[in-house]
């Protein structure tokens, strides 16, 4: 059972890497727009709404970081891959030892 481990979670980082790395369907973008962002909003309603108020968001300069974030994003998700693919091997290696 405990061969298994390792398998489980390269297959799991190597997957969630590479949705990350690729940005399938905006992933990289939803992780820095909803988990990074401290507004949890979106630019256009924030600036709107702090406009009306006639004072600057304090984290505005999120919005201006954000295309910078995504890239950020979607390299450490290239790293996660490669990290999972170390468990696999690892995985790998230690099912056919066993056998």
């Amino acid at each position: 059972m405990h061969i298994v481990i390792p398998l489980l979670l390269g297959a799991g980082a190597v997957l969630g890497g590479l949705v990350l790395a690729t940005d399938r369907r905006g992933a990289a973008r939803w992780v820095v727009e909803t988990l990074m962002n401290p507004a949890h909003d979106s630019a256009w309603a924030l600036r709107r709404r702090y406009t009306r108020w006639g004072i600057e968001h304090p984290q505005m300069d999120f919005l201006r970081k954000a295309p910078g974030q995504v890239r950020t994003v979607r390299i450490w998700g290239g790293f996660v891959a490669a990290f999972g693919c170390g468990f696999l091997v690892v995985g790998v290696l230690a099912l056919v030892r066993a056998v």
